[in-house]
């Protein structure tokens, strides 16, 4: 449903009003930039609403790829089929490439590349699906729908993990996905660093959160549900 990497940082300039502009000029291949809801509110309203700082204002659809634009957060996403990790990886090196040498980040504070994933019309119950016990005052979720989100620490990374027992999803051709959903966002917070650097990072940390983000996601599915799904491993 979901592939998407992110970069959060702070900078002094109106970046999601020049970014599109310069990201144009240097990307190849066709593009088209559509305006976001969220670019009618007031600069001052929006940045002092912690849960609208680092939302996009802007969107550029580019080949297999969205980029997500805001003052305050820079994204590649993939859009459905997923082109698989070395095309989305490449896309994530050139879009930040470009604007991370525009010298109007002052500072990355985090990055992190989140997945979400709908297992469409698998014949199983939901709690069959994810290997995890849960009871509450003694009841489980077992034929009944639930929703469960936990943080959990691996060194550096945080992965911010959601299941629930059923979602919907609507492809662009009008299909509809339904399904038990996992909703995985592994998080490098990093402070203060100087872009930069973090440029030069880049690669390394995005193979890193994308290899940690899998390994979750192998841990959380049940082997009947691997066993239905029939994964290709990169």
């Amino acid at each position: 449903m979901d592939a998407v990497f992110e970069m959060r940082f702070d900078s002094q300039m109106p970046v999601a009003s020049i970014w599109p502009g310069m990201l144009y000029g240097e990307l190849p291949g066709e593009k088209s930039m559509e305006n976001l809801p969220l670019v009618s509110l007031p600069k001052e309203i929006r940045d002092q609403d912690p849960n609208l700082v680092h939302s996009p204002l802007c969107r550029i659809s580019w080949g297999d790829f969205w980029i997500l634009i805001g003052d305050r957060v820079f994204c590649v996403a993939a859009k459905l089929p997923y082109s698989g990790w070395d095309k989305f990886s490449a896309a994530i090196d050139t879009a930040f490439g470009v604007v991370l040498r525009t010298n109007m980040v002052t500072a990355v504070n985090r990055c992190s590349i989140k997945y979400v994933d709908i297992l469409d019309s698998i014949p199983l119950d939901a709690s069959q699906c994810f290997k995890f016990e849960l009871t509450l005052g003694g009841r489980s979720p077992t034929e009944s729908t639930f929703h469960v989100r936990m943080d959990s620490r691996e060194g550096a990374l945080l992965h911010m993990i959601q299941v629930g027992s059923a979602a919907q999803y609507e492809l662009a051709g009008g299909q509809l996905l339904s399904g038990p959903v996992l909703d995985i966002d592994s998080v490098y917070n990093i402070g203060s660093e100087d872009p930069k650097v973090f440029l030069s990072k880049l690669s390394e940390r995005a193979n890193e959160l994308h290899a940690a983000n899998k390994r979750v996601v192998f841990d959380c599915l049940s082997s009947a549900a691997l066993a239905y799904l029939e994964p290709t491993y990169e």
